[in-house]
């Protein structure tokens, strides 16, 4: 009861039960968990990503979200516009658009603005049907994946997947 009231006053608000946390550690840990979220989404997949890659691990996620948003699911994705330099996230994601999708670029160049481009879109996070999300710090993107047949281990980057009323 006194650890109830703690983390309540800690956290400005009551706790609630009724949660789930799992812990998911690299690349072959969370890319299958956020691919089957957003495979069983059934009315919103918000997704937010420093970088979407225009590559095996970036084309899975964009078949992915294409298809919920060919079965009529909500879809909405932003990534960052320096994070996406060069890296084809725009030709990559114009399928989704053409599919109905939302994609939003965060804070892209502006003459406006000339060092408004030093602001950035860090977020990496996944939400779907408001009953799963996952934060991380992982990036889309092949080079997550690593690559066993070099001897290079999945990037290690803890995510969390939150499911429940939270």
């Amino acid at each position: 009861m006194l650890a109830e009231q703690v983390l309540s006053r800690a956290a400005g608000a009551p706790l609630v039960d009724g949660n789930r946390v799992r812990l998911l550690c690299d690349a072959r840990e969370n890319y299958p968990a956020w691919l089957a979220a957003i495979a069983n989404a059934r009315r919103v997949v918000l997704f937010e990503n420093y970088i979407i890659q225009n590559d095996s691990a970036g084309q899975r996620f964009a078949e992915a979200l294409i298809e919920r948003a060919r079965a009529g699911v909500r879809v909405c994705v932003i990534y960052d516009w320096f994070g996406g330099l060069g890296l084809g996230s725009r030709r990559l994601l114009k399928p989704l658009r053409d599919a109905g999708g939302e994609v939003r670029v965060f804070n892209p160049l502006s003459i406006a603005s000339p060092l408004g481009w030093m602001q950035r879109d860090h977020r990496k996070m996944l939400a779907v049907d408001g009953r799963v999300g996952f934060v991380s710090g992982m990036c889309v993107g092949a080079r997550w994946d690593g690559n066993p047949a070099r001897g290079i281990a999945p990037w290690r980057d803890t995510g969390v997947e939150v499911t429940g009323p939270a």
